[in-house]
């Protein structure tokens, strides 16, 4: 810290800038603004306005602040003095210059269950003070193309900015800044947008393109949007333009739902290159690695070829219901069966149900029909449709097909919509709701079963529990295959590709022995191969025996109860 007594900013008798601030809020609460309190920091305050050059109640309003360790409402401003809230409007103008001077910025906290506008430090101020020196604002004002999208990106990303600042916090200072360099394009065009999304979302592309561009992460996904603007009264609005292509960006040729090898992805969105080439010229992209983001989408498509073949054995029934689903999901068949419905006055969906034990295999018969039929799979997180407020869930699972559907409209081949472990959406459907969780609930299988009528593409579920599956998804399903536990057949079959060292006796013993699913072989054979690792040698065939026995777990003997 530096040295005040070699300091030419005026001061008081031995005191630093954060001390001066201390006493001033320590005076001021529940002091009313009384002209004792005036008149007993008049040291501090007149040692301060010099020394930041500031008027006494901002001096004051940043003494709260920086005591209160972040934003303050107008309501936290009251408490802390003692005043009413309305006396407390009365510093408005105070704040705005603060403002204008870019010392705080507006800013959002949550007070007794609400919402309230509220004002706090900008990056920067607290560490100044800290250090004993004036706060210097950095300058936003006149900038190149190349500075602006630069200060543009890393305010976006929160660095250095209060990552718990929403958009609507961050929407003035967004726009003036823009309106700072009107000179560029860029800033001209986003001035242009009579709504309050447009300018803002375009802003968020640009930084996205400068932060993302040249990765497998450009472009912005509808999750990654709403972070900013769910607040918006009118997101869902928006939401529906952006992922239908109506958008006002779209309509200007601005920004395109992101491609990946050929496959459009309607849940992504990214600038055009007229966007680049008429509003970022000057801009030249950081050279290095771009930067990664920490997560990937959930409902992103995993290609065909991303998965790895494996064999699969069935028992002889639900092996040829499988190959005819193979057919019909083929492109010939599919395009066959689509084109016999349509002539019939029939949908033209086809919607599957896998049901049966855990370990059978109905998860990887999806993946591998999809790579097999040459078909991207749009995986569900069924734990993310889910949300605590009230209606989110149902407007996530609405917005789930919706994405599905410009997906089949967008995409060559059309992809396989994939419900894993769906029970909890396809399960019985309470008769009397006693909660919310229980409404909710209805209200999405409700909203699964009216898009099962109108379904135009291929969806397939897995469940393991086929007894509480409500009645009204049996006719929705058009194919129903239940997966059992292999036979005799089978598991011989499975313990072969598994463990090829085995001898037939050894596997024939193996299978007639233990009623296993593969999942439960193939723990098995993972046992066996650590085994391997361990102690270097391959494990004799007792042993292998002692591995089934303890995987099979004695459940039919339960300890005696009683006298």
């Amino acid at each position: 810290m530096k040295d005040l007594s070699e300091s030419t900013t005026p001061q008081a008798p031995s005191t630093t800038i954060i001390e001066a601030l201390d006493t001033i809020q320590d005076c001021a609460r529940g002091s009313r603004l009384s002209n004792e309190f005036w008149e007993q920091c008049a040291a501090e305050f007149d040692y301060l306005c010099k020394a930041l050059e500031l008027s006494r109640n901002q001096i004051l309003l940043l003494a709260l602040m920086c005591e209160n360790g972040g934003a303050m409402s107008w309501y936290g401003i009251g408490e802390f003095l003692g005043i009413s809230r309305l006396k407390a409007m009365s510093l408005t103008p105070d704040l705005d210059d603060l403002v204008d001077k870019r010392w705080i910025t507006p800013a959002s906290v949550r007070e007794r269950g609400l919402r309230n506008q509220a004002y706090a430090p900008v990056w920067g101020v607290v560490r100044a003070l800290r250090n004993n020196v004036k706060f210097e604002p950095e300058n936003i004002e006149n900038l190149s193309i190349q500075s602006f999208v630069d200060r543009l990106a890393r305010y976006m990303a929160n660095e250095g900015e209060d990552s718990d600042i929403s958009f609507s916090d961050n929407l003035k200072w967004i726009m003036r800044f823009a309106g700072l360099n009107s000179h560029l394009p860029l800033c001209r065009e986003v001035g242009e947008f009579i709504d309050e999304v447009s300018g803002p979302l375009l802003l968020l592309m640009v930084a996205d393109y400068a932060r993302y561009s040249g990765t497998d992460d450009e472009g912005l996904t509808l999750n990654e949007i709403s972070a900013w603007f769910k607040r918006y009264y009118m997101f869902d609005r928006i939401a529906d333009e952006l992922m239908n292509g109506r958008h006002e960006l779209f309509r200007h040729g601005l920004i395109e739902h992101a491609t990946d090898e050929g496959y459009v992805d309607v849940d992504r969105y990214r600038l055009t290159l007229k966007a680049r080439e008429e509003l970022l010229d000057g801009f030249t992209l950081h050279k290095g690695p771009r930067s990664q983001r920490s997560t990937l989408n959930d409902n992103s498509l995993l290609k065909p070829d991303e998965i790895p073949p494996r064999p699969m054995f069935y028992n002889e029934k639900e092996k040829q219901q499988l190959e005819s689903l193979k057919f019909i999901l083929s492109q010939k068949g599919f395009d066959s069966v689509r084109s016999r419905l349509d002539e019939s006055g029939l949908r033209r969906g086809i919607a599957c149900l896998f049901y049966g034990s855990p370990g059978t295999g109905k998860t990887e018969t999806v993946l591998q029909i999809a790579r097999e039929t040459g078909r991207p799979v749009m995986r569900v997180d069924i734990a993310g449709m889910r949300d605590k407020f009230v209606g989110e869930s149902e407007k996530n699972i609405k917005a789930l097909f919706n994405r599905y559907k410009l997906m089949c409209r967008n995409c060559e081949v059309i992809p396989i919509l994939f419900f894993n472990e769906a029970d909890a959406l396809i399960g019985t459907r309470f008769e009397t709701t006693r909660s919310s969780v229980e409404k909710m609930d209805n209200a999405m299988q409700n909203i699964i079963l009216q898009e099962l009528e109108t379904l135009d593409g291929i969806m397939i579920a897995t469940t393991n529990l086929t007894g509480a599956l409500d009645h009204a998804f049996d006719r929705r399903f058009l194919f129903k295959i239940e997966f059992t536990r292999p036979g005799i057949e089978a598991k011989c079959a499975i313990w072969q590709s598994m463990l090829p060292e085995l001898s037939e006796l050894e596997i024939k013993k193996l299978a007639e022995e233990f009623d296993f699913s593969g999942g439960q072989i193939e723990n098995i054979s993972r046992k066996i191969k650590i085994e391997y690792v361990i102690s270097g040698r391959k494990p004799a065939f007792d042993q292998i025996r002692a591995f089934c026995l303890n995987e099979s777990l004695n459940r039919t003997t339960r300890p005696k109860v009683g006298y």
